[in-house]
């Protein structure tokens, strides 16, 4: 069944494939249809009368009519859609609310409709599929794949809609067919607990000895379930040879007969997975799953410093980077296996850019699709299905090529993640790059980081917060701090200059206590935030929930 539904997809996914070429060839017509299709379904709501949708007649006029938005030009109306009012921001009814990471402030609910959820999957569900086989066919087993998402819904409106990430969302849209996609049961995807989850994951994708490939939303999350196995590896293996789940996992009973039913023992696979873990971690994986081709993850930007700790548990295995979405939209796909580049997708919204230049939004002018220049950086603005008009959702992208007439582009950084006290604006790709490289110098580990600003002396400097997995002592913190300043200001002549300068003093290295992160990601977790959709935050400046974690871990 697995097989056939392997087949079914890769054919639907050349399908979609063949419209993609063709519509990236004339780009500029497809996303203006997509404009025009979105203000006549939308043109009898309460938004749609109140800036007159039925009489814009063209791209210029849609610009003069709709104002540049962001999330508080909604929030009265997105809070009457989830007490149950209709028509307001849209003619369709919300499926359910998306919450946004949170990571660079206050959680967004951001409304996705049946047909914005569909026009997103063909894309998710289907071409990522069709490049991944056209990309690893030689080798292609048809095989599960172990995908670290989850169904869980957070909570629900006081109208009873439900609110949840957009992977969770999308994984309950195709909830019937994931049993013969994914080795874990749909029960393990209902768990909230995040290392229950992994675990559970873990033991159920060990089984399959064809393993074809390791998925998640984020790279971290990989890395996280690496260090669930290397930790937890002798009680997954008992459990294998006993074939039921422990006792000692914090599981309800209903869901441990549930998952026990589709245990049973296996002595010979217990055997061949404790003798490889003996050996060993580094490059394990493929040691336990001889069928493993890639893993198919977002990457690259601000992620890129977990890839290194997954390529130890991996030795090097590709790791793929398939699209570029938000909550608010599906807005790019990567063809290529071997580098990190995303297509604009022409059809899932309207889009406008924002030229960036020296770090500032020339807010007085919006390019079109086909108006985008190689080598420039632009604000993404999106005009949606599900009610988002003229939307600055707050990404920096750079284009760096052409798909047919379509941009590719790289994932620069968000707008609020940056530290910029002297105008130096320090990105996340500069920190990612500083800290990499210093990590490599000093032959050190580092667990995770997060940053701020320090504006309680002059001149101003940044903080850096560091989890290590090694004891760190403090005269190697002077040698970490001086090692980081030399590579920020090669990574960012700005933040050279205004050192040089004393308009910005050297920077201060805090270490935290083992397991900090942890407890921020568990922090954020109880804010509502999907435990697969948690990203650490770079930059803390307003997040007192994540600060109070930090201060409260600092090694004194």
């Amino acid at each position: 069944m697995s097989k056939i539904l392997y087949k079914i997809s890769i054919e639907g996914g050349g399908a979609v494939k063949r419209s993609f070429d063709r519509e990236t060839k004339n780009s500029r017509e497809v996303n203006e249809k997509v404009l025009f299709k979105i203000l006549k379904l939308n043109c009898k709501s309460e938004i749609g009368i109140k800036l007159g949708f039925k009489d814009i007649k063209s791209i210029d006029s849609f610009k003069t009519q709709v104002p540049l938005t962001e999330y508080p030009y909604y929030e009265n109306y997105i809070e009457r859609m989830a007490n149950g009012d209709k028509k307001v921001l849209i003619g369709d009814d919300i499926e359910y609310f998306g919450h946004t990471s949170g990571t660079t402030g206050k959680q967004k609910l951001i409304p996705v409709t049946k047909r914005s959820r569909k026009i997103a999957s063909k894309y998710m569900a289907l071409l990522i599929n069709k490049y991944s086989y056209d990309n690893f066919k030689e080798n292609w087993n048809y095989g599960k794949g172990l995908m670290i998402a989850d169904m869980v819904m957070t909570t629900y409106t006081r109208a009873g809609i439900p609110i949840c990430s957009a992977t969770s969302g999308g994984m309950n849209g195709i909830k019937r067919i994931l049993p013969y996609l994914y080795t874990s049961p749909i029960e393990v995807m209902k768990i909230k607990d995040r290392e229950t989850a992994l675990y559970l994951h873990l033991l159920f994708a060990l089984r399959e000895v064809g393993l074809l490939y390791i998925g998640g939303v984020f790279i971290s999350n990989i890395l996280d379930l690496f260090r669930v196995l290397e930790s937890k590896y002798e009680s997954l293996v008992r459990d294998i040879r006993r074939g039921r789940i422990s006792n000692n996992l914090d599981i309800d009973e209903n869901t441990r007969w549930k998952l026990n039913k589709l245990l049973s023992p296996n002595a010979g696979r217990a055997y061949q997975l404790e003798c490889e873990f003996k050996k060993g971690f580094k490059g394990i994986s493929k040691r336990i799953w001889p069928d493993l081709l890639y893993i198919i993850t977002v990457t690259g930007a601000n992620f890129s410093i977990y890839d290194e700790k997954v390529n130890y548990y991996t030795n090097s295995l590709t790791i793929y980077s398939p699209g570029y979405a938000a909550t608010e939209a599906m807005i790019g796909i990567n063809p290529y296996v071997n580098k990190i580049r995303y297509i604009i997708i022409p059809d899932t919204v309207f889009y406008e850019f924002i030229l960036v230049e020296n770090g500032k939004s020339n807010i007085n002018h919006t390019f079109c699709l086909d108006e985008l220049k190689i080598g420039k950086k632009y604000e993404i603005v999106i005009t949606n299905y599900a009610g988002l008009y003229r939307y600055r959702i707050g990404d920096v992208i750079k284009v760096v090529g052409f798909y047919n007439n379509c941009p590719e582009v790289e994932f620069l950084y968000r707008k609020n993640q940056v530290l910029n006290m002297s105008a130096e604006k320090t990105n996340e790709g500069h920190l990612a790059n500083s800290i990499r490289n210093t990590m490599r110098n000093l032959n050190l580990n580092l667990v995770d980081y997060s940053t701020i600003p320090d504006n309680s002396v002059t001149p101003g400097k940044y903080i850096f917060y560091f989890e290590f997995e090694d004891f760190i002592p403090d005269y190697k913190v002077q040698l970490i701090e001086k090692t980081l300043d030399s590579e920020l200001r090669k990574s960012n002549l700005a933040y050279d200059r205004a050192r040089n300068n004393r308009r910005l003093d050297k920077l201060k290295v805090i270490l935290l206590k083992p397991n900090t992160f942890n407890l921020v990601r568990e922090a954020l977790f109880n804010k509502g935030i999907s435990k697969n959709q948690i990203k650490i935050p770079r930059v803390i400046i307003d997040n007192k929930t994540i600060l109070d974690v930090v201060n409260k871990n600092i090694c004194r």
